[in-house]
C-alpha cells in the first residue's frame, strides 16, 4: 500500500497549557496545517503482512482488515461504511505500521491504550524511547515515553482537519506536558491516501 507521507515537529512550549489560553488551540491547529502544507512529501510503501500484524494493537479487531484498507484507499464502499470504527481503525494500523517502517520501532514496544480509551481524555498508545534508538534520534530525545494520538478523516476540508487537530493536541498535552515527547498522527483520505505526523518535544 503506498502512502503520501509527510512530517514536522513542534516544540511543546508553543502550546498553551493554561485554562485562559485553551481556546487557541485552533489557531495553533490552523497554524500548524498551514506549515505542514510547506513540507516536503515523499511516498513511502507499507507492506500488507506489517500492515496486518499492526492491526493486532488497534482499538477493535475487525475481520478482513487488509480488505477493509482496500476499500478505504479506492473508495468502494464510499464514507458512510467506512465512517467510525473500521476508518479509526484502518489509520490506528497505518500509523502503528508506519512507525516500524520509517523508524524501526518494535511493534512490541507500541503500548495501546484500548482498554481505557473509552475515558476520552487518554491518548491511543505511548512507546518507550529508551529503546527506540532510531526514533530517538530523529526527534532527538535521550529517552522518556512518547505519546501517540492517532486521527482519521474521510473529509479534506480544513475546518473540519483544523478541528480535529485541535482536540488531539488538546488529549495529547494532558499527559505529555511538561517532559515527555507527542506525536499526533492524522490519516486523511482525500485523492490520495495521506498520513501526518506531527512531533512535539518538550
Amino acid at each position: 500500500m503506498k502512502v503520501k507521507f509527510s512530517s514536522i515537529e513542534i516544540k511543546g512550549d508553543l502550546l498553551p497549557h493554561t485554562k485562559d489560553d485553551v481556546n487557541q488551540y485552533k489557531e495553533i491547529a490552523s497554524f500548524i496545517l498551514d506549515a505542514i502544507g510547506e513540507t516536503p512529501i515523499t511516498e513511502i510503501t507499507i507492506d500488507d503482512k506489517l500492515l496486518y500484524f499492526s492491526s493486532f494493537l488497534t482499538t477493535k479487531l475487525i475481520e478482513g482488515i487488509l480488505d477493509n484498507v482496500y476499500a478505504y484507499t479506492s473508495e468502494i464502499k464510499g464514507p458512510k461504511y467506512l465512517s467510525g470504527d473500521v476508518s479509526m481503525i484502518i489509520s490506528e494500523a497505518i500509523t502503528y505500521a508506519t512507525l516500524n517502517a520509517l523508524y524501526d520501532v518494535k511493534l512490541t514496544n507500541i503500548i495501546p491504550f484500548r482498554s481505557v480509551k473509552y475515558l476520552g481524555t487518554i491518548v491511543d498508545a505511548m512507546i518507550d524511547l529508551n529503546y527506540e534508538e532510531k526514533l530517538s534520534k530523529f526527534i532527538g530525545s535521550k529517552g522518556g515515553v512518547l505519546f501517540v494520538n492517532i486521527r482519521s478523516s474521510m473529509n479534506p476540508r480544513s475546518y473540519y482537519l483544523i478541528d480535529k487537530l485541535a482536540k488531539s493536541l488538546i488529549n495529547l498535552e494532558i499527559v505529555r506536558y511538561p517532559d515527555n515527547y507527542g506525536l499526533i498522527s492524522m490519516v486523511i483520505k482525500d485523492k490520495n491516501l495521506k498520513e501526518i505526523f506531527i512531533f512535539i518535544k518538550p
